[in-house]
C-alpha cells in the first residue's frame, strides 16, 4: 500500500449518520443501495482521476466493513458468542469492483439454532442489497475441522479479520 490511506469523505459516506438513518427508517434496503451506489460512483471517479488503485481497493473494503457493521447492528445477537469475519481477499482488506464479499459468521460453539433466524435475515438483507456474497456459518471447532480437510478453507481463514463481534473468537 502507499504511505497514505485514502479516506472516504463523510459527505460520501458517514457511518454514524448512516446507522442513525437506518435505525429511524422502515425502508432500509433503499438506504443501503443508495449509499453503495454513491460510494461506488465516487471511487470510480477517483480512479478516473488517477488515484492510487491500492488505496481505492482498500477504501472500498473499508466502506463495506462499515456498511456490514451497520447491517449487523440492526439485529439482536443477544450475546458475544458470534462474530462477522471477512475472509479471503476481502479478509486481506482488498475489495475490487465486482468482486464477491467473502464472509464467515463465526460462533463460539455449535449452538447455531440460537442465531438461526437472525443469520437468515442478515444474509437475506445482503442479497436484497444485491451484494455478491460468499458466506459460511461455522463454529470454531467446525472451522478447524473444515480447514484440516480443505486447504482453500485453511487459506481463507489465514487471510481473515473481524468486522464486528469478539476478536477473540477469530483468535481461537
Amino acid at each position: 500500500m502507499s504511505d497514505s490511506k485514502f479516506e472516504l469523505p463523510t459527505d460520501v459516506f458517514d457511518p454514524q449518520g448512516f446507522l442513525r438513518a437506518l435505525k429511524g427508517s422502515t425502508s432500509r434496503i433503499p438506504l443501503f443501495k443508495k449509499n453503495i451506489e454513491r460510494t461506488t460512483d465516487y471511487l470510480h471517479q477517483q480512479f478516473r482521476q488517477g488515484h492510487y488503485i491500492r488505496d481505492l481497493v482498500w477504501a472500498r473494503a473499508q466502506f463495506f466493513d462499515e456498511l456490514l457493521r451497520c447491517a449487523w447492528q440492526l439485529f439482536d445477537w443477544q450475546n458475544d458468542n458470534i462474530s462477522l469475519i471477512a475472509v479471503g481477499g476481502y479478509g486481506r482488506g482488498e475489495l475490487h469492483p465486482h468482486s464477491d464479499i467473502d464472509l464467515l459468521i463465526l460462533l463460539s460453539n455449535e449452538n447455531i439454532e440460537q442465531h438461526q433466524d437472525n443469520i437468515g435475515a442478515f444474509i437475506t438483507m445482503l442479497w436484497d442489497m444485491n451484494l455478491d456474497i460468499g458466506h459460511s456459518v461455522r463454529s470454531i471447532d467446525g472451522c478447524r475441522e473444515e480447514a484440516a480437510k480443505d486447504i482453500t478453507i485453511a487459506t481463507n481463514l489465514m487471510e481473515s479479520r473481524t468486522i464486528i463481534g469478539q476478536p477473540e473468537l477469530l483468535d481461537q
